[in-house]
């Protein structure tokens, strides 16, 4: 029957490079997909392009894990490339056991001179607030939508093909990788908690329609993760070094001072551990599951501030300690 295959859409960079690794590590034939669109409002100074990432992570899954991989690019933002996606990855390997649509973009778009703007809820420009849902909504929404719909089509047409041979319906699966941003809103973010909370509702919509055929679908929800796109700059400063803190950083800051359970923000390979377990089980579908360190489960965003500063407090405390 050959290896298990599996698509992982954004998967040259970050969460979706652990991703689809490991699902080659566990034995899948994967699709490396890079975006193929230009992108000026990406923090993120990569020295290569999309598709030379992909074509490396691919030889590399080749070398090392003895499977196939092939790398695709397509822009998710438009249309047809989410469908164009689908049906070169089932053209190429005459089928799809998993696919993971981890695409993602921020809201924030550059002005005329370059620059990354932030507005406030309230103060946001009406032609600018058009800009950031425009973006979000075809990628992180659209985008993941009609990944969706073409990988269901496949997978339902090989159930259907089971079905009518006899034989035993075979478990397939989807994956959002969506946000616990849809609960924790950031006033210069919401355009982006919108698009991944508009998510859930396809999640809960596709899970009836494949669940007949053993599809299952759901929907991981991961918290701050330590990736190229939080190295960004933050804005707030290190008070003993007078460096500026990344947004990790500042992320990893208040879950040292208490706002979630886990002291520590997450790591790719967290996720990804996460995404192969959940799109293995047979039995749940139609689930939102946050994997953030349980910053949702101690509820504490609106309090931010707080954590923040209680974190930085406890940084410097123990560089005191050490410098006695």
């Amino acid at each position: 029957m050959g290896n298990p295959v599996s698509l992982v859409s954004g998967s040259s960079s970050g969460i979706g490079t652990a991703i689809v690794e490991a699902f080659a590590a566990s034995g899948y034939d994967v699709v490396v997909h890079y975006n193929s669109g230009s992108d000026p409002s990406d923090p993120r100074t990569h020295r290569k392009s999309g598709q030379e990432r992909a074509e490396d992570i691919a030889s590399r899954l080749r070398e090392q894990y003895q499977v196939q991989a092939l790398s695709l690019g397509a822009d998710l933002s438009q249309p047809e490339d989410a469908f164009s996606l689908v049906d070169r990855a089932h053209e190429h390997f005459g089928r799809l056991d998993t696919v993971v649509s981890n695409s993602g973009v921020t809201n924030y778009v550059r002005d005329k001179d370059g620059q990354v703007v932030r507005y406030r809820f309230t103060e946001t420009p009406i032609d600018h607030l058009q800009q950031e849902m425009d973006r979000v909504l075809s990628v992180n929404l659209m985008g993941a939508y009609r990944l969706c719909q073409r990988s269901l089509k496949y997978m339902i047409e090989a159930a259907e093909s089971e079905r009518q041979a006899g034989i035993e319906v075979a478990h397939r699966s989807f994956l959002f990788i969506a946000t616990v941003s849809d609960v924790a809103p950031d006033s210069t973010r919401i355009p982006y908690g919108v698009s991944k909370a508009g998510l859930n509702h396809v999640v809960l919509g596709a899970a009836f329609e494949g669940g007949q055929h053993n599809i299952t679908v759901n929907a991981l929800r991961p918290g701050v993760v330590e990736t190229p796109l939080t190295s960004r700059p933050s804005g707030l400063v290190d008070p003993l070094t007078n460096q500026e803190y990344s947004v990790a950083e500042t992320y990893g800051l208040m879950a040292e001072g208490g706002s979630q359970a886990l002291p520590r923000i997450g790591q790719p390979e967290d996720i990804a551990g996460a995404a192969l377990a959940f799109t293995r089980i047979p039995y749940m579908t139609g689930q939102l599951i946050a994997v953030d360190g349980g910053f949702t489960l101690v509820n504490g965003f609106p309090n931010r501030e707080l954590f923040l500063q209680e974190g930085m407090r406890r940084r410097a405390a123990s560089h005191n300690e050490t410098n006695e």
